[in-house]
């Protein structure tokens, strides 16, 4: 194993837990099913460890990858990698840190927030009367395309402001450069992309069982928690690869 490949390997450690949860759960699941009689008869208990289980494994895996929130993720990586690719965040760092910023840092920082505010602007403006372009058909914000594309529309300024502070800056001299930096976090990140392939059948086969029931974890909470589950391998590689800032050279 080389250098590189070694400095990987802790990067997959949530997706080794995952999968070690997901047969957790089929283990209990046949365990559970076995003295199912001393829960009482109000939770059915069904065996992931059986024939039907398994065909409703086979069945239901395309559903539970289809499930995870593939969209947000890839516009999360694609918002870090215009943070870091523009020299937004390395910028915002030094701010943090209160060092000086370079005079083609604050030129930068003095356009993008420029470009900020015009972006508001425009959204302001898709607003107002008679376009309500952002407005519900009954012209309030409820249920309105402005609340219900936020992720989108939060987004769009992200990009917006970072093209502008990387133009600035140069880092960024074509478009080229913003694809480049769109693509470079996913390839970083692909250790916890696969953390989501044995994550996404951890809650749904928790339901089959009957595992969720028992422990009185309602759908709602359900939801949330598959939520973290899904978040947990991103937090961790943001926090590894901040403390190791060589290991992926």
């Amino acid at each position: 194993m080389n250098k590189k490949t070694a400095n990987y390997r802790p990067f997959y450690y949530p997706a080794v837990a995952y999968m070690g949860m997901l047969l957790l759960v089929w283990l209990l699941s046949w365990v559970v099913e076995l003295f199912e009689l001393a829960f009482g008869k109000n939770v059915a208990i069904h065996s992931l460890v059986s024939a039907e289980g398994l065909r409703w494994a086979v069945r239901t895996a395309k559903h539970a990858i289809d499930a995870v929130p593939w969209s947000v993720i890839i516009l999360f990586l694609f918002s870090v990698g215009l943070l870091t690719g523009s020299g937004m965040f390395k910028s915002i760092c030094k701010i943090i840190k209160r060092r000086p910023l370079a005079y083609n840092e604050q030129r930068a920082w003095l356009f993008a927030l420029i470009a900020a505010a015009v972006y508001m602007f425009l959204l302001f403006i898709c607003t107002l009367s008679p376009w309500n372009i952002l407005l519900g058909v009954s012209g309030n914000v409820y249920a309105s395309p402005l609340v219900q594309g936020y992720i989108i529309i939060c987004f769009f300024a992200l990009f917006f402001v970072t093209s502008t502070f990387g133009f600035i800056y140069g880092n960024y001299r074509s478009f080229i450069d913003i694809a480049r930096s769109l693509g470079a976090v996913i390839a970083t990140y692909a250790p916890a992309l696969v953390a989501l392939l044995p994550a996404a059948g951890i809650v749904p086969c928790m339901d089959y069982a009957g595992l969720l029931a028992l422990l009185r974890i309602s759908p709602a909470d359900a939801a949330v928690v598959s939520d973290v589950i899904y978040m947990f391998p991103f937090l961790y590689m943001m926090l590894a690869l901040g403390t190791r800032p060589r290991s992926m050279e």
